[in-house]
Order: structure tokens, then sequence, then C-alpha cells
């Protein structure tokens, strides 16, 4: 096929006519993602509220990972400082946190400001009816003089989740004279009402003794959080700040607001 001057103006054109869509979608809020005024927590919340349920399989061409389901880095808990009956190593890994996108209720965001000479602290606040944590595990350990030893899946559901974020971010000026916000720090600290493990493959699956063993492990619940629940919250922090950061790599933080 031979390209007349006429076929190569247009292709020419048509090229062009992307250049400015293609830079438009590297720079800025995301659609729906709009500005709000810096004092407007309303406003802040909706946002925060729209990206949770608008961008649940991420935003691939900036980087944000996926928020259904929230893939979380390997965990490893050992517990027995809290119940002298329940003593064990486990290593938790391929693990993804389902279902934060589909519930969490955005309750407050706190401490966005316009002055760019000092690090931001900021919070947010929110709560999810139900969470449910998947993956692969390893156990050894033991319940009372039973031992406790298996390879399989693991679901860890997660009743009434109250998660408070806590996130220091430095303004840092780059090249283009723009200023855009570097996440220092990323804490996650919840409160949860209940919670209920189910483990395959206990015991090679002899179903009367996994049974058994679950609803003892079930009664234990709160020696178990105390040992669990830290290390998601951290492997949650952990994935959050990549994916906040991530987002906000492109949007400089001086436009992050609407005029006053």
């Amino acid at each position: 096929m031979q390209f007349t001057s006429a076929r190569i103006f247009l292709v020419w054109m048509g090229l062009m006519c992307l250049v400015p869509y293609s830079v438009e979608a590297s720079n800025g809020f995301p659609s729906p993602l709009k500005r709000c005024k810096v004092q407007d927590e309303v406003c802040l919340v909706a946002q925060a509220q729209t990206f949770f349920r608008a961008f649940k399989r991420g935003i691939p061409e900036r980087q944000v990972a996926s928020l259904e389901p929230i893939e979380l880095d390997t965990m490893r808990v050992e517990s027995g400082g809290h119940s002298k009956s329940l003593q064990f190593k486990l290593v938790i890994h391929k693990a993804k946190l389902h279902n934060l996108a589909n519930s969490a209720v955005v309750k407050s965001v706190k401490g966005f400001t316009k002055d760019l000479t000092k690090p931001l602290k900021l919070t947010m606040v929110m709560d999810a009816p139900e969470l449910m944590l998947r993956a692969k595990y390893d156990v050894d350990g033991k319940l009372l003089i039973l031992p406790i030893v298996g390879k399989g899946d693991i679901t860890i559901r997660l009743d009434e989740v109250q998660t408070k974020s806590r996130i220091m971010a430095e303004p840092v000026k780059r090249a283009d004279g723009h200023t855009y916000l570097n996440i220092t720090d990323y804490q996650t600290v919840t409160k949860i009402k209940s919670g209920h493990f189910d483990l395959s493959n206990l015991f090679n699956d002899n179903v009367e003794l996994r049974e058994s063993t679950l609803k003892v492990l079930n009664q234990e619940w709160n020696a178990l959080a105390a040992d669990v629940q830290p290390k998601i919250n951290e492997a949650c922090s952990k994935a959050f700040k990549s994916i906040l950061q991530n987002l906000w790599n492109n949007i400089p933080y001086d436009e992050f607001f609407e005029t006053e």
C-alpha cells in the first residue's frame, strides 16, 4: 500500500490529536476525581470515597495497584505472648485483602494545608462492615498440648473494622518548578469487633480434628488477633502507601485544590 501526501497528512493530524489526550492522562486528577477547596472536608471525604469505588482495578498507567483485592506482602506471626495455651509460628504469604473498595465508608480526611514549608500530618478514618483476607499459610506450633502443623489455605474474616491511617508527607519541589508530596511514613491502626479463622489441610485434613481445633482457635480470637492484627496493619500500611504515592506522583500538590 502506497502512502500519498494526503494520507500522510491525515495520519500526522491523527497523531497530533492524540498528544493532548496523552499529556492530560498522565497529569492531574484522573476522572472522575475532582479538586476541592482545601478546608472543604465534605468534598475531600467524597473524593476519597470516589477513589475507592472508581479505581477498584487500580490505574495501570500510573502504576496504582488494584484496590479489589489489595495484594499484601508476606506476614510472619509468632504467637505466645498473649495466651499460654496457644503458641505457634505462622507464615502467611500470597495474601490478598478483599472487599475494602466495595464496602469501605470514608468518615473523615484531615490535615491538608496550602502551607508548603513543612511536612503534612494527614489522617483518614474509614469503616468497613466485613473484610476478608485470603492467603496461603504455613504453621508450626501447639494448642494446649496438641501440635498444630500444616500448610494450605487460610481465610481470616474481619467484622466491623474501624481503620485510622496516619500519613506523613513532605512537600518536595521538582525541576519542573512544581511541588509534589512524598510520603515519608504511613501507619494504619484498626479496631475489629470480631473475626474468624479458617485453615484448610490441618492434620492432613482430618475433618474431626481440624474442626475441633478451629473451634478452639476461634474461641481464642482475642489472643490470636493481638498477634495477627499488627502484622495485617503493617502489610496494609505498606500497600496503601504505595497506592497513594503512585497516585500523587504526577499530581503537583500546588494544583491539588480549587482557588478560594
